[in-house]
């Protein structure tokens, strides 16, 4: 009986410990602010994008990596926007673009919405930059309408070809999306698992400050990430490889010597694999985040390939 008793006792103190921390995880996610627009929103294609549209000059549009947004850029777009009319968007399911459920959030979705993006703006071509899942979305839009893409900057890169198992692809959403679901438990937690998860991002830990861990949390706590991010999963299952040997455009394959999500290795072999690409520029003392951790590096390598370009343009 008193074995009974005291199961019973510890089952009710169990249930209050998990009714407390739910309470406590809601009145964190009250205390918590979600993030404004520093850009533009503006609906195409059937979702709300947030964008920053800076400079003026021949286009240069960034689009960032899976958890990122516009805000993975803020190191480098002052100087392009120097030279360039920089375009940085928010792909929906992150940063400040749309998260209504049903609008379609696999890459192919997002490379009809950058296109869209571009006639909204009037803008024939343009070269594009794309980080880590950036980068396959950017290579997919090359594929399938080449006259629109006038040169690749491939930053941390996957590839959307065939050379990255099934298996391995499918671990690496499992991965992704169990962080994400944290957003659901509280603004703490997150703030806490993102430290962590940023400081493998980058070849220094110290790079992560408070600010960097709040501009990539934040837009993730926004409600409907969780959805848009499972709906973006089970889409992209289903989209098959880009043939990366139709993908003409000139291409700069960048990566970080650190990164231990797209190692140099296989920034290699994505560069191999692009007929318009030479060999793989590899950043020392730089991770994943090589924009941001290192810029003025990221800066040297890009833009002689970028005004290139846009002299080739004149």
């Amino acid at each position: 009986m008193a074995v009974r008793r005291a199961a019973g006792v510890a089952a009710l103190l169990g249930a209050a410990g998990a009714g407390a921390a739910a309470g406590l995880a809601a009145a964190d996610r009250r205390r918590w602010r979600p993030p404004q627009p520093a850009g533009l929103v503006r609906e195409v294609a059937g979702a709300r994008l947030h964008y920053l549209d800076e400079g003026a000059g021949p286009a240069l549009v960034l689009v960032h990596g899976f958890a990122g947004s516009t805000f993975s850029w803020r190191a480098v777009v002052p100087e392009l926007a120097k030279e360039f009319r920089v375009i940085a968007v928010d792909l929906p399911g992150f940063g400040l673009s749309d998260r209504r459920p049903g609008i379609g959030y696999g890459h192919e979705r997002h490379v009809d919405r950058l296109l869209a993006l571009l006639d909204l703006l009037g803008i024939e071509r343009a070269a594009f930059a794309g980080h880590s899942m950036g980068g396959a979305v950017v290579q997919r839009l090359a594929a399938r309408a080449p006259g629109r893409a006038e040169r690749l900057v491939l930053v941390g890169s996957v590839s959307a070809g065939a050379n990255l198992d099934i298996g391995r692809r499918r671990r690496a959403r499992g991965l992704m999306f169990g962080a994400i679901r944290l957003a659901a438990i509280s603004p703490t937690v997150m703030y806490a698992a993102g430290r962590r998860g940023l400081r493998q991002m980058v070849a220094d830990p110290a790079f992560v400050t408070p600010e960097v861990v709040r501009g990539y949390i934040d837009p993730l706590l926004i409600p409907g990430t969780v959805r848009a991010v499972a709906e973006m999963a089970r889409e992209h299952a289903e989209e098959p490889d880009v043939d990366l040997g139709t993908v003409r455009a000139p291409a700069l394959v960048v990566t970080g010597e650190a990164d231990v999500v797209v190692p140099p290795r296989r920034a290699e072999e994505l560069a191999a694999a692009l007929p318009g690409a030479g060999e793989a520029v590899v950043i020392d003392r730089a991770g994943h985040l090589l924009a941001e951790e290192r810029p003025d590096a990221f800066l040297r390598a890009t833009l002689p390939f970028l005004r290139a370009g846009a002299q080739a343009r004149r």
